[in-house]
């Protein structure tokens, strides 16, 4: 269950993949199709993001966020959420 929950733009340094991250493969030609949707339309949907010690993971928008980064954005719209590693897990599988 989401406690807590704060909608900000946050820049992409401060974003880390997580390790959990059930996606494996990232297909380049869709990404690079995403890559320029969002140089034309930004980011519409906001990443879905977790502190974790000075950083911040994602626990949705992996591709958004690499996507972001070949279009060379500097910050990323996000939803800060507190999870737990469990609830974090389930969240990226949703």
């Amino acid at each position: 269950m989401i406690t807590a929950s704060e909608y900000r733009d946050l820049p992409l340094e401060s974003l880390v993949e997580t390790a959990s991250n059930p996606r494996r493969r990232f297909d380049e030609a869709a990404l690079t199709e995403l890559a320029e949707s969002i140089k034309t339309q930004g980011i519409l949907a906001p990443l879905v993001v977790r502190p974790v010690g000075q950083h911040f993971e994602i626990v949705a928008g992996a591709r958004r966020l690499r996507a972001a980064r070949l279009v060379g954005l500097e910050t990323a719209p996000v939803r800060i959420v507190e999870l737990s590693d469990a609830q974090a897990r389930e969240a990226s599988i949703v």
